[in-house]
C-alpha cells in the first residue's frame, strides 16, 4: 500500500507539471499570424508632396514594423495608392484584377484616403480650361497652372464668383455628382475589402479642406466636403471601419508650419492641395492614436 501510494503521488505530480509544460510547448511552437499593412486610395495616400519617408504611410508603416518586431511577428506593407483616384476608380481597383486587390488579400491593417478627387478633379479641370493649361505632363502641371493663375489671379476670382452665385453652375453640378458617387461607392469599397480580408482593421481617413487663402472659395467647397465626411461618419457602425478625423484635426491646428501647399493669399500664391510634411505628421499622429483604440471589425 505504501509503495502504491508513492506511485500514485508521483503520477499526480507528473500530471500536474506535465500539463503546463505541454501547453507552453504548444504555445511556443504555435504560429502567429503576420501583420500586413496596405495603404490604398489617392495621391494623399500615396504620399505625394511629402519628402522622403515623411508621408503618413511611411511613418505609420515604420511604427507598425517596430511593434511587430517587438512582438516577434512577421511584418509586410504595400502602398497601391496613386494620384487622381476617385471613389469610383478605387471601387474598380478593389473589385478588378489589380495590384490593389492582390495586396488586400490577407491584409490585417488597411488605411484608405479617397474622396478628395471627387471634388478636386472637376475643380482642377475647370481652372486648367479657364487658363488654357494642359494637364499633361502631370509632373509639371502644378508649376504651370500656378504660374498661369499668378499671372492673372483676377480671372480666377471672377470666374469662381459666378460659379458660386449661379444655382446650376458647372462646378456646383460637378461637386454634387462627386458627393453622390462617394455615397454610392463607399459600401462597395468596404465590402470588397472585407471579402478579401474579413478580419482586417480598416482605418478610413475623412477629407480635409485644402483651400486656404480665399475664404469664399474655401466655404464653397467645404459644403460638399462636409457632406462626404458626414456620410463616412454615419456609416462607421454599419460598414465596420474606424474613422480617422483628419478634417477636424486640420481645422483645429494652431502650429506655424502649413499643413497643405495651397495658399491663395501667399506671394506668389501656391496651389498644391496635398499635405506638407507637417500635414502628414498630423495624419500619422491620428493613425497611431486610432490604432491603440478598439477597432470595429
Amino acid at each position: 500500500m505504501k509503495r502504491r501510494s508513492i506511485c500514485t503521488l508521483l503520477l499526480s505530480l507528473l500530471l500536474l507539471f506535465a500539463l503546463p509544460l505541454s501547453a507552453l510547448a504548444a504555445g511556443k511552437g504555435a504560429s502567429v499570424a503576420p501583420v500586413k499593412y496596405v495603404s490604398i486610395g489617392d495621391s494623399v495616400a500615396s504620399g505625394m508632396s511629402a519628402s522622403l519617408d515623411n508621408s503618413f504611410y511611411s511613418k505609420f508603416s515604420t511604427y507598425l514594423a517596430a511593434k511587430a518586431l517587438t512582438a516577434n511577428v512577421l511584418y509586410s506593407s504595400a502602398n497601391t495608392a496613386y494620384p487622381g483616384l476617385t471613389t469610383t476608380q478605387l471601387k474598380d481597383e478593389v473589385l478588378g484584377a489589380t495590384q490593389t486587390r492582390t495586396e488586400l488579400a490577407g491584409a490585417t491593417i488597411v488605411t484608405i484616403n479617397v474622396g478628395g478627387n471627387n471634388l478636386m478633379y472637376p475643380l482642377i479641370k475647370y481652372v486648367a480650361t479657364l487658363y488654357n493649361v494642359e494637364t499633361a505632363p502631370e509632373d509639371t502641371f502644378m508649376a504651370r497652372i500656378s504660374a498661369a493663375v499668378n499671372a492673372n489671379p483676377t480671372k480666377l476670382t471672377n470666374a469662381m464668383m459666378w460659379q458660386m452665385l449661379l444655382p446650376n453652375s458647372q462646378l456646383k453640378l460637378a461637386f454634387a455628382a462627386g458627393v453622390k458617387d462617394f455615397k454610392s461607392d463607399l459600401p462597395v469599397i468596404v465590402s470588397g475589402i472585407k471579402t478579401l480580408s474579413p478580419s482586417a482593421k480598416i482605418y478610413f481617413l475623412n477629407q480635409y479642406n485644402p483651400l486656404y487663402g480665399n475664404a469664399q472659395l474655401r466655404s464653397f467647397i467645404n459644403g460638399y466636403i462636409v457632406q462626404m465626411n458626414y456620410e463616412l461618419k454615419a456609416r462607421t457602425t454599419t460598414y465596420g471601419y474606424t474613422l480617422v478625423d483628419v478634417y477636424t484635426a486640420f481645422n483645429a491646428y494652431t502650429g506655424t508650419l502649413p499643413l497643405v501647399g495651397f495658399n491663395m493669399a501667399a506671394t506668389p500664391a501656391t496651389f498644391d492641395p496635398h499635405p506638407t510634411d507637417a500635414g502628414h505628421q498630423v495624419i500619422y499622429n491620428l493613425l497611431v492614436s486610432a490604432s491603440t483604440q478598439p477597432v470595429r471589425k
